[in-house]
């Protein structure tokens, strides 16, 4: 199959943004057989002055005479914003079979990123996403919607922590602040001081003052990027998992990804539910709050060996049933119709809304 993949594939970072799902997508895609083309949307709105000016006219007549050059059998967009929705309906005027689709990993409930979902259904075969939230079904539109996992790859996330023979610290835990400049801002500390992840974990430390964390992010930390991030993890055997509220069915970051595809043992949330396919204690640990976790982490501090058994068994199970292959895959079953052995052959709770 010929697929044209629209989404930001951020070339002006320079690489920072190696990890993206965008860039495991493709990798799912072609490692499967069907040839692709990355459109970057952002970076070919940003390519000419008169995309600003004028509302990013060229950037829309671009892909145009990119689907009539590639041909594409399957458009996929990813948090491809700079497409414009009276483009889409044009796509689906002038190319009425090529199959066009939306993968989204923002959490439903934030951002504006139901209302955009609801914007663009009508004029989607499907929409993708890694929150299984009831209320995703509202962005049904004569399509499907459904959930799909966060994505591990072995060619992007190449360590192995669990198997390292020592470790600096304990706790390894990132936030990014978005991924536009990379950088805490100089107005951050105000917001910073509201933020629930920066509220859990400085009450995190209070509770474990013998535990060794290593936190980015906040508290004059700067984020941490790219071959950086993976010099910085490999120092801790576990990590935490904590989502922005409110929490949805599912919805976590692709922090998970990060975490347990490189390695660590991770904690998770237990109202995300996630423990429906990564079983408590044996894929990874669930912790009910601050104190839950305090207690949780202190275990295994003490009980090393164990958490490293849940990290390789966790990691094991992302890469074998959450791999590039295995989602891009799904995704392909889900566009042609294929959805009665759906259960039979994904590890995730099915959730298809029709």
């Amino acid at each position: 199959m010929k697929i044209l993949h629209v989404s930001n594939f951020g070339d002006k970072h320079n690489g920072r943004l190696f990890w993206n799902q965008c860039f495991k997508i493709s990798n799912g895609f072609i490692r499967n057989g069907h040839s692709v083309l990355n459109f970057s949307d952002r970076d070919k709105s940003r390519a000419y002055i008169s995309n600003r000016i004028y509302n990013n006219k060229k950037l829309q007549n671009d892909l145009i005479e990119t689907i009539d050059n590639f041909n594409p059998e399957l458009i996929v967009l990813g948090h491809a914003d700079r497409i414009h929705v009276e483009t889409l309906e044009r796509i689906r005027k002038e190319y009425p079979g090529v199959k066009v689709v939306e993968w989204n990993v923002d959490n439903l409930l934030l951002d504006n990123t139901k209302k955009k979902l609801i914007q663009r259904s009508r004029l989607l075969d499907g929409i993708f996403s890694t929150t299984a939230d009831k209320s995703l079904s509202d962005c049904v539109n004569n399509n499907f919607v459904t959930f799909f996992p966060n994505i591990v790859d072995k060619s992007i996330d190449t360590l192995q922590i669990f198997n390292q023979d020592t470790h600096k610290n304990d706790i390894f835990f990132a936030l990014s602040h978005g991924v536009g400049t990379g950088k805490l801002r100089k107005k951050n500390n105000k917001k910073e001081n509201h933020d629930e992840r920066v509220i859990f974990f400085r009450e995190l430390k209070k509770l474990s003052p013998h535990v060794r964390f290593d936190l980015y992010g906040f508290n004059g930390i700067q984020p941490i990027w790219a071959n950086d991030f993976l010099n910085k993890i490999k120092d801790s055997y576990m990590g935490v998992c904590l989502q922005r509220k409110p929490l949805l069915k599912y919805s976590l970051s692709d922090r998970i990804a990060q975490y347990l595809g490189n390695g660590l043992m991770v904690f998770i949330e237990k109202e995300t539910e996630f423990d429906e396919f990564l079983k408590d204690k044996e894929d990874a640990v669930f912790f009910d709050d601050v104190y839950d976790l305090s207690k949780k982490i202190e275990y295994y501090k003490e009980n090393k060996s164990e958490a490293i058994r849940i990290a390789s068994n966790g990691y094991n199970k992302l890469h074998s049933y959450c791999n590039e292959r295995v989602v891009t895959n799904y995704f392909i079953d889900c566009i042609i119709g294929k959805k009665d052995d759906l259960l039979d052959k994904y590890i995730w709770p099915v959730h298809l809304f029709k």
